[in-house]
């Protein structure tokens, strides 16, 4: 026992050294979309000026690597790196310029092939119809495919197929087949490798019918009652379109969205002429929660390009020359900005944000002009005492729901309808 009260100081603090680098990497998540910015957190480095990390491909040799960079003497911190393509990748930790691995943590680039869903819309088609297809949890490269096939056939043979044109998730159409029974097959970046499989079948007996899309084209006349039901909706389309580009997607917010996008439904399908596939809309609010950011605001900024080309398709007509697209545009752009006001209430809206609300505002202004007709009482220059540069978001937010109250009012008691035939 005395021994051990006798051991020399250069021991104890070689065995210091030994003990004390605990050294770590770590990153937010497992999986990272393309692209994608990664961070590594690292800690427990012995602080020399040329402790470095990389990435690198695993089972490649301790000095090969991808990207590198240099921890600068810091014993722990955080360092980022460029995003990278789909593909299996790990974090390496290095001291002192030396080429041995001291600490290594792998992580996916792309979505893990369990979270990856690829399904029909329906578990049987009648012969010729088009089969809808919803996937999600593609890696999100340009030649990501999807195809039908015959069940049994080798990995790389097909009937029809399609890329998914660098989405992560979405919904496509595939052509439709004779009877039999068939497969949706899914695969990565062009390879011949299938990632999953769906069984469906083509029959004249098949029931049902692909969910209501919206698309009857019926000829129709809709008045103030229709109209303010309309211009609700999508005036929660554009909330949600705010919410996603400027608030922090939590669970939350996720939730609130869904239910906007839930209203918006019940809006454009009061204008029955309109050829838009509302499904659309229920895909994006299903898949929501396992989106990017810029994934989320990509899709529902095109969502809403394509309802208001499909309101210009219907050559709609309302009294004394008003266009129901300037409606759809006051409503989606008022939304949006009530969006963005509540985001930064109670503190001042940054100067880019400002900017941003200017050009809704501006949208706003054109779409009273353009319905005027409709809405004489509201003047298009009513966004100019929209107060954006204010301290506080709240005042400017405040201003604005008056303003779609005021044009909700005016919808509601209105003389004005709009006619396709």
């Amino acid at each position: 026992m005395k021994q051990i009260l006798y051991v020399s100081t250069a021991t104890i603090l070689q065995l210091f050294a030994t003990f004390t680098y605990a050294q770590s990497v770590s990153l937010s998540k497992s999986i990272y979309p393309p692209g994608e910015q990664i961070f590594v957190n690292y800690s427990g480095f012995p602080g020399n000026n040329r402790d470095w990390i990389s990435i690198a491909q695993p089972g490649s040799a301790d000095d090969k690597y991808i990207v590198w960079a240099y921890t600068n003497g810091n014993r722990s911190g955080t360092m980022n790196f460029n995003g990278l393509s789909y593909g299996n990748y790990e974090i390496r930790g290095y001291y002192n310029n030396e080429g041995t691995v001291r600490v290594r943590v792998p992580f996916r680039v792309g979505n893990a092939d369990q979270n990856l869903s690829v399904k029909t819309q329906r578990p049987s088609y009648r012969p010729g119809e088009k089969i809808l297809v919803d996937f999600s949890g593609l890696p999100g490269n340009a030649r990501d495919w999807i195809s039908i096939a015959q069940p049994g056939s080798a990995d790389d043979k097909y009937i029809v197929w399609k890329y998914a044109d660098g989405k992560q998730s979405g919904t496509m159409e595939l052509a439709g087949q004779p009877e039999g029974n068939y497969e949706i097959r899914s695969y990565f970046n062009n390879d011949g490798v299938i990632r999953s499989r769906h069984a469906f079948t083509v029959s004249k007996n098949a029931t049902g019918t692909t969910p209501t899309t919206g698309r009857t084209g019926r000829p129709g006349r809709f008045c103030n009652k229709e109209l303010s039901v309309f211009y609700s909706g999508v005036n929660q389309l554009g909330l949600a379109w705010g919410r996603l580009g400027s608030d922090v997607i939590a669970p939350g917010t996720i939730t609130d969205v869904q239910a906007a996008l839930s209203s918006a439904i019940a809006g454009i399908n009061t204008i029955t002429c309109l050829d838009f596939d509302v499904n659309k809309i229920r895909s994006y609010s299903t898949r929501l929660p396992g989106m990017s950011r810029v994934q989320a605001v990509n899709e529902i900024d095109q969502l809403i390009k394509e309802i208001l080309a499909s309101i210009q398709r219907a050559r709609i007509t309302c009294n004394s020359g008003a266009s129901l697209a300037d409606l759809y545009g006051i409503g989606i752009h008022l939304g949006a900005s009530q969006a963005i006001c509540n985001t930064f209430v109670c503190r001042a809206i940054p100067a880019d944000w400002q900017g941003n609300l200017r050009n809704h505002l501006s949208m706003v202004s054109r779409g009273i002009s353009g319905y005027s007709a409709c809405i004489p009482g509201v003047s298009p220059s009513v966004t100019s005492g929209v107060a954006v540069g204010s301290p506080n978001a709240y005042i400017p937010f405040s201003s604005i729901v008056a303003i779609h109250i005021q044009v909700l009012w005016s919808v509601s008691l209105s003389s004005c309808c709009c006619s396709c035939n």
